[in-house]
């Protein structure tokens, strides 16, 4: 499997705003496939700042991707580098396709100087992050659905 840059796979960015449409858009009904698109493809242009994001290719077949963002929730705005858009299609999932996403991307957050990372996520992931140093710090909504915002500090 190989993990890289939107930014160097940009053709990528139809599938994978169908991907998160898909997965997303009952959540926030007001948002179009247009807009989605609009947001992936702002992620396709960024290699060394966010916001950014990560894909993975199984024998050239995009099987996941990762999103770095700003601020992705505006009722945090304290909370800056964020994780997001975490996506695996559903023939590979249980291959280990999102743990490989979020090392890469806990290493190049490093790189970056970036010294922590946030995320939200349903109940049913926590176990996941917490699996990769994430820690829960509180519960909140998203779009009227649960979640838990988790962060992950780098080590000093």
């Amino acid at each position: 499997m190989e993990i890289s840059l939107l930014a160097d796979h940009p053709d990528e960015a139809p599938k994978i705003t169908k991907w998160h449409f898909d997965e997303w858009s009952h959540i926030a009904p007001n948002l179009t496939e247009s807009m989605f698109l609009d947001k992936v493809l702002e992620k396709a242009v960024n290699r060394n700042k966010l916001p950014m994001a990560l894909v993975a290719h199984k024998d050239n077949d995009l099987v996941g991707v990762l999103e770095l963002k700003l601020r992705e929730n505006k009722s945090y705005p304290e909370y800056e580098n964020w994780i997001g858009g975490v996506f695996t299609n559903t023939a590979s999932r249980g291959q280990g396709i999102a743990s490989k996403l979020l090392e890469k991307a806990k290493g190049l957050a490093v790189e970056l100087g970036i010294k922590e990372l946030y995320l939200q996520c349903e109940s049913f992931n926590v176990s996941l992050y917490e699996k990769h140093g994430f820690t829960s710090l509180h519960q909140a909504k998203h779009h009227n659905v649960d979640t838990t915002i988790m962060v992950w500090h780098a080590a000093v």
